[in-house]
């Protein structure tokens, strides 16, 4: 059976659900450009520089989770919403900075 694609699990689910409370919590015009995946469980959302993507890995057996997008990459084995949160919007920050700098 493959676990990864059959269950995510209930804290994958909190926790990804929990990363996007806190997205929206600090940035409220993301809401609409969220898109969840609970089936993985990820979430990404656009910004002006490329697609900035929370998810976990399938990769390992621990379950690393990931941020990656514009200038940002990241693996975390345990992390907390906050952690995963402050990470994308490092990436979605930085994203908007130099989309203003080039305007």
């Amino acid at each position: 059976m493959d676990e990864f694609i059959t269950d995510t699990g209930i804290a994958d689910l909190l926790l990804i659900f929990s990363v996007k409370s806190h997205l929206i919590a600090v940035r409220p015009e993301l809401e609409p450009t969220i898109v969840l995946d609970d089936a993985r469980p990820h979430l990404s959302f656009p910004t002006a520089r490329g697609v900035v993507v929370v998810a976990k890995s399938a990769c390992t057996s621990s379950g690393t989770w990931t941020v990656s997008g514009p200038g940002i990459g990241i693996k975390s084995p345990r992390p907390s919403p906050a952690e995963l949160a402050s990470t994308a919007l490092v990436a979605y920050e930085s994203a908007r900075a130099r989309a203003g700098a080039a305007a």
